[in-house]
């Protein structure tokens, strides 16, 4: 059948778009794509939600968390994690103001390819239709055909056998006068 947009649906799609964005870390996500040719995973930049902030040394910490807050970043659950002795990173969720113009966009295009989808499984099932309608059209045409052809060889063969009945009764020429 035809399918139509179903707003929960596409509700749901956005929901679980939202909050994947929302706990994702910006960067460099080395599964973001797939090559073409070879099938494997390429990597690219994504967005995300959550901003990852390298602070070199320990005594930078309180600075960096100062600044990004001031900046209207707030801190996620993970909060900071240190990577060596003196190296961390501090993961900061985005301002909003950040986050509502990325969050649109994906958004949009979430809605966009929920309809290219719906499209595309309409067109799908209408061609199918229309296969099985022609297959239905061929086969009915192919039933006519060869009922017209039987009756067509039935009659040929009345007609042969009309012609070529054998005679039941030998006509006899007359005796010539007898003398």
């Amino acid at each position: 059948m035809l399918k139509q947009v179903d707003q929960r649906e596409l509700q749901s799609r956005k929901a679980a778009a939202e909050e994947q964005f929302r706990g994702r870390k910006s960067g460099i996500n080395h599964f973001a794509g797939v090559d073409p040719v070879t099938g494997r995973p390429v990597g690219g930049y994504q967005d995300g939600g959550i901003e990852a902030v390298l602070v070199k040394y320990a005594e930078e910490l309180i600075p960096t968390y100062i600044e990004y807050t001031a900046k209207g970043y707030t801190l996620t659950t993970i909060g900071t994690v240190a990577l060596d002795a003196n190296t961390f990173e501090v993961y900061f969720n985005r301002p909003e103001a950040q986050v509502k113009p990325m969050l649109a966009a994906i958004l949009q295009k979430v809605e966009d390819d929920y309809r290219a989808e719906t499209e595309i499984h309409n067109e799908k099932f209408i061609q199918e239709q229309v296969d099985a309608q022609l297959r239905v059209d061929l086969a009915r045409e192919e039933r006519e055909r060869a009922l017209a052809e039987t009756e067509r060889r039935a009659k040929v063969e009345r007609d042969i056998r009309a012609t070529f009945q054998p005679v039941d009764e030998v006509i006899q020429p007359a005796p010539k006068g007898r003398k």
